[in-house]
């Protein structure tokens, strides 16, 4: 399957969002927030916050495949699974841009440069690579620096351990993960009308 038939339009092809999108932003909300607390309350560091965090698959993954619909998923469902951790709402509301660029980027990177979600090149790994350490990175500094310190949750001696913990915690995991998912699952899903080869459909 080349990059072309992937992510590009087929002439006479019509694509709509429509309630099979709709749906899929349901369910990854409900398997994120599963994952999500599972990751939070097995590998805990503090504050959502955690060492293994497994829910970085569901939004970097759901976002490549689903598009803006996964984005969504990906910043809502850290609310219901770190509520179920413990986690007050409040922390959780002031994540969601941390947690919605660490699935737009790995999103937009595959759609601009065209990789494969099957990762079938040293390239389409790169890519997936290269997005989700760089979100990541963003994810690590924001959400402990302008989250947790803003709310005068961290002393500044605990600041570089929080960093490392949600940069860490997503990235190992992510790399892992999101590998196992794409190899695995990707050349079904792209066969489907759910699939978004644009942002919505």
């Amino acid at each position: 399957m080349s990059n072309k038939s992937v992510w590009e339009v087929e002439k006479g092809e019509v694509r709509k969002a429509g309630v099979t999108h709709i749906v899929i932003a349901a369910l990854l909300i409900g398997i994120g927030a599963v994952v999500g607390a599972f990751g939070s309350l097995s590998f805990p560091l503090g504050f959502g916050v955690n060492f293994f965090w497994t829910g970085i698959a569901v939004q970097n993954v759901g976002a490549i495949w689903f598009g803006m619909w996964g984005v969504i998923a990906a910043a809502l469902f850290p609310i219901i699974s770190n509520g179920i951790a413990g986690t007050p709402v409040y922390i959780s509301l002031a994540y969601i841009p941390a947690n919605a660029v660490q699935a737009l980027l790995p999103a937009w990177g595959f759609r601009y440069f065209k990789a494969d979600p099957s990762l079938r090149t040293g390239r389409d790994y790169l890519i997936l690579l290269a997005t989700i350490t760089i979100s990541n990175i963003f994810g690590a500094l924001y959400s402990p620096l302008v989250v947790l310190k803003g709310f005068g949750l961290l002393t500044a001696e605990s600041v570089p351990l929080f960093i490392w913990g949600w940069f860490g915690g997503n990235e190992v995991a992510g790399i892992i993960l999101n590998i196992i998912l794409l190899k695995a699952l990707s050349s079904v899903v792209v066969r489907t009308k759910a699939f978004v080869k644009g942002w919505w459909a």
